[in-house]
């Protein structure tokens, strides 16, 4: 590969390594931003859960305390998933923004290195042209101060090329195990919130189950009218029977 091919490479690697910083520090920003609206939807939609719970919550304790309990129950059960929701979302907040955060210091910084190893590799280029100005006279003063200059550069040129390339590395390394943590923190805290709001939802499930409908039903009627039933009225229908299945005595 002559030096041309070289230098071909090179400025495509390094155009590699910029697209790289600046997707990275896209990716991270965009993360970022995404936490924040979705606590900002979040608190909206706490607002219209809240609503939903209180109407239900007051409904509740104007009914029979035959299921009043069952309702209240259902109302805090509700309750306190809107709760997780909410300090899930403050935990990822916490926990995940300063990661995202951190990484546009860490992107600008590595901006700035490999602007200055590409003003390193112009200034190898000038100094590679001003020799080849000064070859007629090689072995002259001016000769031997330029090629010292070059060999100058040169040497800038390769300490930078290496601290360039131990620094993509760093940054590879880094951005990756940073993503690892961002993303398995998010699942993790995900998956806690959800198996809470799980443990929620099967009790306020089993609160409505729990109802008996024919005792309620016999309360509701004791309170209201606490007549001995007449064995011609008709049989109240279960949640399982149509009115046709049920055997009414005329």
């Amino acid at each position: 590969m002559n030096k041309r091919q070289s230098s071909v490479k090179e400025e495509s690697a390094l155009k590699q390594y910029g697209s790289v910083i600046t997707s990275t520090d896209i990716m991270f920003q965009k993360i970022g931003e995404s936490l924040v609206s979705s606590a900002a939807s979040a608190s909206a939609a706490r607002d219209k859960a809240d609503l939903f719970n209180v109407c239900l919550s007051d409904y509740a304790n104007r009914e029979n305390k035959a299921i009043r309990g069952e309702l209240v129950d259902y109302c805090e059960c509700l309750k306190a998933v809107e709760d997780k929701k909410q300090a899930t979302l403050t935990t990822m907040t916490e926990k995940l923004k300063p990661i995202c955060d951190r990484w546009k210091a860490i992107c600008t910084e590595a901006q700035v290195s490999l602007k200055t190893l590409c003003t390193a590799r112009d200034k190898e280029a000038k100094a590679v042209r001003t020799l080849e100005k000064t070859k007629c006279k090689e072995g002259s003063k001016k000769a031997e101060q330029v090629a010292a200059d070059l060999a100058e550069k040169q040497a800038e040129l390769a300490r930078k090329t290496g601290e360039i390339t131990g620094l993509m590395q760093q940054f590879h390394s880094q951005k990756l195990g940073d993503l690892k943590l961002l993303l398995s923190t998010y699942s993790h805290i995900q998956m806690l919130s959800h198996a809470r709001a799980l443990e929620f939802y099967t009790r306020s499930y089993q609160d409505m189950v729990d109802i008996n409908l024919e005792e309620y039903v016999e309360t509701i009627m004791s309170e209201t009218m606490p007549l001995s039933i007449s064995q011609s009225t008709p049989a109240l229908a279960t949640p399982n029977q149509s009115i046709d299945q049920l055997n009414v005595t005329k």
